[in-house]
């Protein structure tokens, strides 16, 4: 089954004379188990792309389908609703508040997801061991390695 299915997918950004068309009929299809890389130089369109792709943004026009499901006519919450159930982000400025120690940041997203505290605490706090940082629960995010 396709997870992901794009179709002539279109982003312009700025309208008349300025009008800049950022992805030009993009077609791709993800199906479950792919691993994927989308490479290409600076400015090719490739974070807008992944924006549109975790329904961060949305296409000028084209179709996109997530599990079968059409994104164009969902509201701004159904998208929130569905990145919080199909994506997870890792971004390339880390986005982590620093007031916040490392377990506190994981937990986070939790939140919207509706969970008690204790709870996102525990998921966190096991995320975190399982990715070796089981010493780094309390770390401010400058106190971690960037690596």
């Amino acid at each position: 089954m396709n997870i992901i299915e794009v179709s002539k997918l279109n982003k312009y950004f700025g309208a008349g004379e300025n009008r800049v068309h950022i992805l030009k009929a993009i077609d791709l299809t993800i199906k479950k188990g792919d691993f994927i890389a989308i490479m290409g130089t600076s400015g090719s369109g490739k974070s807008t792309l992944m924006n549109i792709l975790g329904c961060l943004d949305t296409a000028s026009d084209g179709s996109y389908k997530i599990d079968g499901v059409d994104t164009s006519p969902l509201s701004r919450d159904q998208l929130s609703d569905l990145r919080q159930k199909k994506f997870g982000f890792i971004f390339q400025r880390y986005n982590l508040l620093s007031a916040l120690s490392a377990v506190e940041n994981v937990a986070l997203p939790a939140v919207y997801a509706g969970l008690p505290q204790q709870q996102r605490l525990q998921q966190a706090e096991a995320l975190l061991k399982k990715l070796n940082l089981g010493d780094k629960l309390a770390n401010k995010p400058n106190q971690l390695s960037g690596g």
